[in-house]
């Protein structure tokens, strides 16, 4: 395992931490708006002979779709608070590495 490694740029979580707080608030905007569009048009089946069973399925299907929803625009959101949080971390640990090095004392040769 110690010949593995990998490299973190600090600048690219940051970027896409951004990026999806940015996405899932884009997300969120557009379940919103279809929630509302699919709302304002209210029932329209209510008068044709399959309205009662066509209501028994479709309700709890959007309910739980728009619930759904909004859950993961939250969630998109999340991930890029996190993303961002970490790329805070590791600039600090970064910035911390230097000064231990830094404040080592060096052999006189």
């Amino acid at each position: 395992m110690a010949d593995k490694a990998f490299d973190v740029d600090p600048d690219v979580l940051r970027t896409q931490g951004h990026a999806f707080v940015n996405i899932g608030t884009e997300f969120a905007k557009a379940a919103k708006k279809l929630k509302d569009d699919l709302e304002g048009l209210g029932k329209p089946w209510e008068d044709a002979d399959f309205g009662a069973v066509f209501d028994t399925i479709y309700t709890p299907i959007r309910d739980g779709m728009f619930e759904s929803m909004d859950s993961l625009g939250e969630r998109l959101e999340d991930i890029g608070d996190k993303l961002q949080g970490m790329a805070r971390t590791y600039a600090a640990s970064d910035e911390q590495g230097v000064h231990v090095v830094s404040s080592i004392q060096r052999p006189a040769i």
